[in-house]
């Protein structure tokens, strides 16, 4: 059982980085040039091009957090469906295909719910900050 966990662990692992760094969610161009072309070639510049606030930074964090947390979900979706039809009719692995879909599924909400979270806690304290009600 643990061999066939370390195997698909692997197997989503090749699949991530392929994913990323295959279709350029991820890029070294920053070590020679700053996105907008403001870094001199050869220096070592922002990776996160101009920001300067931290809600910059988060938005940046999120926003890549969710590319990769996307990924994993399909493949996830994949394992799961999977393990339906693996069960063979054995009510124990249904209900252990059936509680990773779900786990799955809140996995997903939780993920791409994070920027509403993002915004109404921006908001707030914004708010609180300038004594608005």
């Amino acid at each position: 059982m643990k061999k066939n966990i370390l195997i698909s662990n692997m197997v989503i692992g090749i699949i991530m980085l392929t994913a990323v760094f295959g279709f350029g969610f991820v890029t070294t161009d920053y070590v020679y040039a700053a996105p907008d072309g403001a870094c001199a070639p050869g220096t070592i510049c922002n990776p996160l091009g101009n920001t300067s606030t931290l809600d910059q930074v988060l938005n940046i964090v999120i926003s890549t957090v969710q590319v990769i947390a996307g990924i994993l979900a399909v493949v996830y979706l994949i394992l799961a469906g999977l393990k339906f039809v693996l069960a063979g009719g054995d009510p124990a692995k249904i209900k252990k295909a059936r509680d990773m879909l779900l786990y799955v599924v809140i996995g997903i909400a939780i993920i791409f719910g994070a920027q509403a979270i993002s915004i109404v806690v921006r908001t707030t304290i914004t708010q609180v900050g300038s004594g608005q009600q």
